[in-house]
């Protein structure tokens, strides 16, 4: 009777969870999933989209910011590429490459990273077209 009753209550538990869809989101037109990320890393990354993208970009808080949100999820090829984005924006090339090819050897081909790469190729190209 007692294992009947662990079955049915088993079973209840089951039909009521719903999937844990937090970890769902797109990457081009491609839904897909990825293990949800450490909370304060994502709100280190908010706060840091919010200081590059405002009306007075603040990219000294965003760097800040994103090397926090770093400390918290080191393995995250997004918050790498983001690095690299601030970093280009405030005319470090080196590192901004670095940040880049490490989101690549993270995650084999990631789209944002390799067209990171290309932004960096082309702010090279002005500087290497002048010389002879």
């Amino acid at each position: 009777m007692l294992t009947v009753g662990l079955a049915a209550l088993a079973g209840a538990c089951a039909s009521t969870s719903r999937p844990d869809t937090r970890g769902l989101h797109y990457i081009g037109d491609t839904l897909v999933y990825s293990q949800p990320g450490d909370y304060r890393a994502y709100d280190a990354y908010i706060r840091a989209r919010v200081a590059m993208e405002g009306e007075h970009p603040d990219l000294e808080r965003a760097h800040r910011l994103v090397l926090e949100a770093l400390y918290y999820e080191r393995r995250d090829p997004h918050l790498w590429t983001t690095r690299g984005e601030i970093e280009l924006r405030m005319g470090n090339l080196e590192r901004a490459r670095r940040s880049s090819r490490i989101a690549l050897d993270l995650r084999p081909g990631y789209p944002p990273a390799r067209s990171l790469l290309s932004r960096l190729a082309a702010a090279d190209a002005p500087r290497s077209a002048g010389r002879p």
